[in-house]
């Protein structure tokens, strides 16, 4: 069969059920959206397989884009259209293509742990293995650098060979620079910062004793300050020298750094709003099921052992059987590069029958980990894991398998080949919807650990720059298989509709706001209830059309924008209707926390006061809305109408709960601040209530998380304080700080001026650089006699004149007291 030809896709059965959504999916396997007709006959339950995260580090933005996009999908799929899905992901612990990050890394970790625990002091012999190390790693990894080239040097080194490079451009041509331009990037910071250290240490080194290196000008570097700074330099040098030594079953040195960034990866899904899976699979779990995969897969004749131990799919007799290779992406039948990307850098050479052939099973070397089988001691080839526990838990048909767009080829062509193989005597299509997520770029290139180029989900979110919202947001604006960058107005785009969400559901919820009276009637020319029907059908068509939440989020938009203009005089039902809609909505797509879609109520997290403030800000609120009314009228508030303002009843403390205590010392604060004196022609200024008025919205009430928004005619929102909402106080505060400096920068300026006014113009030059001066103090003689020429004289007189000035002023100043 020719492989570049595209082959027929197996349309599933259709099912019994006729009362299914008409949906459709951009499938990878037809590379166009085919109707989403599930493998169960009432069409109720999806199986669904994911690959998951290889765990050697903090899970970045490129993985949360994966899977958050996966969770939007898997959300709508159960949520929206009611499937029963069930979600099995697995974790990779340890495998082929991926060895050279987990089996190396871990390796690796083991035995930098083993050298600090004999080195914890830096010493001559620390100093001659990290200078070694950072010649090896120039040697590899920079070969247009002189690999002789000192620490000391390094950085003018880099710079002139690599300058261009490091300022954005390409390696070579007019081309867009990418992940080759990256790498070097990533790997010219590596050595800066090593090669830093290395120059530090040595000049300790070589200024005092050997055995006890002084500091140099005081400067004190710890050994952990050292290690941290060098360490990915040896690494790299410590598995060269010891690697092998690591015994091949010892799987704790290999999975201790997986089980960490396991649960660091969880946690940061979690973080995310990203559904747990109901099930994870993980590779060392699955050892022996893997070996006895392959071995069926060799008695079915797809598959043969070199004479090392390993085996290799054979591609060729899958297709003399009729089966299609290359079946996502049969334009890459023949690459390679991606094939051997795909066999994983610590393959070695073997006697393949074709150089398309893949490896199943990979004989074992020194150093790396092991399992028993048939063949002698090996590990699972990278893609042969996925199909061995996907098939474990899913069985031989799988409704839908997802993962990045990077895994197209060769991983999950791979996969489906070797499976089918599996189940060859079935004779059918191991998976029916291929679903890749496309990636997060960054300067043209995607995020990658291996490119250390990304931001950690856990940076982001401590930072505060990206709260799990907002990021999904961004997500959900752009197309799940689509690649996104993420750049300035896409980030402004996303907080705009996030704001103008947190608006629309603190005006809906508003005790005093839309609907609140129920004698005003509806806009006859707007109808509520029938944009949100129109909005309904739209988001209904958009969800059943490949997903297209790009859409979705437009007529939400939309539909709030609607509401805007109808506001104060919408119906209360059709208001409730449409806030519970847009709730569930928003809920379904994962932007409501750990709400379920079944109990949202009204409004996402983060825009309803606390329960316990209620009882006091309502109240508060109320009373600084007629306090600004009565305020803005006149000069003055009299003292019956503060009376009336304020109000008579007490509070009783004792009932005021823990919670509470702090709203309610506002709330006796700011009615204590503006209650009548005694006198009954006591009235207050209304610049100073005023004043109290805003202290309370932009001080006392902002720090404790709620905000005070004032409108025109209407009563002030009382809402909590957004992210955005803080940023334009900082912002304010900022503008307000620099102000102050520049107004303090000029006062000084000012003063120094004046203070050079101090001296007299009459006494200015009467120094010992001349020897005569006429009645007005100005110089006739130099120092040795010699008269003043024109010009000079001229010049000096420009000097005289402005002191004159300088000293008229600062006389004043002195009259006046300034």
């Amino acid at each position: 069969m020719d492989s570049r030809k595209q082959p027929p896709w197996r349309q599933p059965q259709a099912h019994r059920d006729t009362n299914l959504p008409p949906l459709t999916v951009w499938n990878s396997l037809t590379r166009s959206k085919t109707p989403f007709v599930t493998l169960d006959p009432k069409g109720r339950k999806v199986t669904w397989y994911a690959c998951g995260p290889t765990v050697y580090d903090d899970a970045h933005l490129g993985h949360a884009r994966n899977y958050v996009s996966t969770d939007i999908i898997r959300r709508i799929l159960k949520d929206y259209f009611k499937f029963d899905v069930e979600f099995v992901i697995n974790i990779t612990d340890v495998d082929d293509k991926t060895s050279v990050w987990i089996i190396v890394r871990g390796r690796q970790q083991h035995l930098f742990s083993e050298f600090l625990a004999s080195h914890p002091d830096v010493n001559p012999d620390v100093l001659k293995t990290t200078q070694l190390a950072y010649y090896a790693y120039i040697k590899k990894n920079l070969q247009l650098i002189n690999e002789g080239t000192k620490p000391e040097d390094f950085g003018t080194e880099a710079e002139r060979v690599y300058g261009g490079v490091l300022k954005g451009e390409a390696l070579e041509g007019n081309r867009k620079p990418g992940d080759r331009e990256a790498k070097v990037r990533m790997h010219v910071r590596t050595i800066t910062i090593a090669a830093a250290m290395i120059s530090r240490i040595a000049k300790m080194f070589n200024q005092g004793p050997v055995e006890q290196p002084e500091s140099l000008e005081n400067e004190v570097i710890t050994s952990e300050d050292f290690y941290e700074a060098t360490q990915d330099v040896i690494l790299p040098y410590l598995d060269q020298l010891r690697g092998s030594t690591v015994p091949g079953d010892a799987y704790e040195i290999f999975t201790k750094l997986t089980k960490k960034y396991e649960e660091h990866f969880m946690r940061d899904m979690r973080d995310l709003n990203v559904l747990d899976p109901d099930e994870i699979t993980r590779v060392t779990e699955y050892g022996q099921e893997i070996a006895d995969f392959v071995e069926r897969i060799v008695a079915n004749n797809f598959g043969y052992v070199t004479p090392d131990g390993s085996v290799y799919f054979d591609i060729k007799s899958f297709e003399e059987a009729g089966h299609p290779y290359a079946r996502l992406e049969p334009w890459n039948r023949n690459n390679q590069p991606l094939q051997r990307d795909g066999e994983g850098t610590l393959s070695h050479a073997v006697e393949k029958r074709s150089p398309d052939d893949f490896a199943l099973w990979k004989a074992s070397r020194p150093g790396e980990p092991s399992w028993k089988s048939q063949w002698g001691p090996g590990r699972p080839g990278w893609h042969i894991e996925c199909s061995a526990m996907a098939s474990s838990r899913l069985g031989s048909q799988i409704d839908i398998h997802s993962g990045g767009i990077d895994l197209a080829f060769p991983h999950h062509d791979n996969e489906l080949a070797q499976s089918e193989a599996f189940w060859s005597e079935k004779k059918q299509q191991w998976v029916n919807y291929f679903l890749h997520m496309g990636h997060l770029s960054i300067q043209g290139s995607k995020m990658s650990k291996s490119l250390k180029n990304f931001t950690t989900v856990r940076s982001a979110l401590d930072k505060g720059d990206w709260t799990p919202r907002s990021l999904r947001i961004v997500f959900l604006l752009g197309g799940w298989r689509d690649g996104v960058e993420i750049t300035p107005e896409l980030i402004q785009t996303a907080s705009v509709w996030e704001d103008k969400l947190n608006n629309f559901f603190v005006k809906v919820k508003d005790p005093s706001g839309p609907g609140a009276t129920t004698d005003i009637t509806s806009d006859p020319n707007i109808s509520l209830a029938q944009a949100l029907a129109t909005t309904k059908a739209k988001a209904h068509q958009y969800f059943c059309d490949s997903f297209d939440t790009p859409k979705v989020m437009r007529v939400i938009s939309e539909l709030v924008s609607t509401f805007n203009n109808v506001d104060q005089n919408a119906n209360l039902n059709e208001v409730q209707d449409l806030a519970q809609w847009v709730t569930r909505i928003v809920t379904i797509l994962g932007l409501n926390g750990k709400v379920s879609p079944e109990s949202c109520g009204i409004g996402w997290e983060g825009t309803d006061i606390p329960e316990p403030a209620k009882p006091f800000l309502y109240p508060l609120s109320t009373m600084r809305d007629a306090l600004r009314e009565a305020a803005k009228s006149q000069s003055e508030v009299t003292h019956r109408q503060l009376k009336a303002i304020t109000g008579q009843t007490p509070v009783d403390e004792s009932l005021v709960s823990q919670a509470s205590r702090s709203y309610f010392q506002v709330f006796k604060d700011f009615r204590a601040r503006i209650s009548p004196s005694n006198s009954e022609d006591t009235a207050k200024s209304s610049k100073e209530l005023l004043s109290l008025c805003d202290r309370l919205r932009d001080v006392e009430l902002f720090d404790l998380g709620i905000y005070l928004e004032d409108r025109e005619n209407k009563p002030a929102l009382v809402r909590p304080v957004t992210r955005d909402l803080l940023q334009s106080r900082e912002e304010q505060t900022r503008k307000m700080l620099l102000k102050q400096q520049e107004k303090e920068k000029q006062e000084k300026l000012a003063k120094e001026r004046l203070e050079k006014g101090r001296l007299s113009h009459l006494d200015m030059f009467r120094t010992s650089e001349y020897s005569a001066w006429d009645e007005d103090g100005m110089p006739t003689k130099d120092a040795a006699g010699e008269p003043i020429n024109k010009s000079r004289s001229k010049k000096l007189r420009r000097d005289w004149e402005r002191q004159k000035k300088a000293h008229e002023t600062w006389i004043a100043s002195q009259s006046t007291g300034s």
